[in-house]
């Protein structure tokens, strides 16, 4: 078996047409292609719905995130509907599901204002002096390799703590519960 990249990040919404134009305003996504009201049998049955896979009808769109090689995959189940689940209020420690979503940025503390001041978003924290904040200085015993040859490098521990001194980041949560986390300056692992 071999994982080649990221395939999608799918979100299930409530309504496809608002759901796009919000993505497209928060995260500059410019959508790609639409499957309206898709009932497709082999669909339904590698989606796990084995019962009745010819009633189900759900409205599909895929966007592409700004500049990025990354796709969101909108989904709009009109049958079976789905469950809302919005109400639970997302923290950072929240277990389960996925933590966030974190895309690379340039200026960003602009697009810090721009995301703090777009509608439907809330910033991970309500504290008025929120913002993207660099990480502090590390050293090279905060952490290691899992290569040994690599983790005896003191030079690359050092070029690793330069990067991580220079990373700024922010997360905010949608309206529909993803946690994002925009940040600049992460250029090894993860960045």
């Amino acid at each position: 078996m071999t994982i080649k990249s990221l395939g999608h990040l799918n979100i299930i919404v409530d309504d496809i047409d608002s759901a796009s134009k919000y993505y497209s305003s928060l995260l500059k996504a410019e959508p790609q292609q639409r499957f309206p009201n898709f009932r497709n049998e082999g669909f339904s049955k590698s989606a796990g719905f084995m019962e009745s896979p010819n009633d189900v009808d759900v409205s599909i769109e895929f966007l592409k995130i700004d500049e990025s090689d990354v796709f969101i995959e909108l989904m709009q189940y009109h049958c079976p509907q789905g469950i809302n689940n919005q109400n639970q209020s997302k923290q950072t420690n929240t277990i389960g599901n996925i933590g966030h979503v974190c895309l690379k940025v340039s200026n960003i503390e602009d697009e810090f204002n721009r995301i703090k001041n777009h509608h439907d978003v809330r910033l991970i924290s309500d504290h008025n002096e929120y913002k993207p904040f660099k990480i502090s200085n590390i050293n090279q015993d905060e952490f290691f390799f899992f290569d040994e040859d690599e983790n005896q490098n003191l030079q690359m521990k050092k070029e690793v703590c330069h990067i991580i001194s220079n990373i700024k980041y922010f997360y905010f949560v949608d309206k529909y519960g993803i946690q994002w986390e925009f940040e600049e300056g992460h250029t090894d692992i993860g960045g």
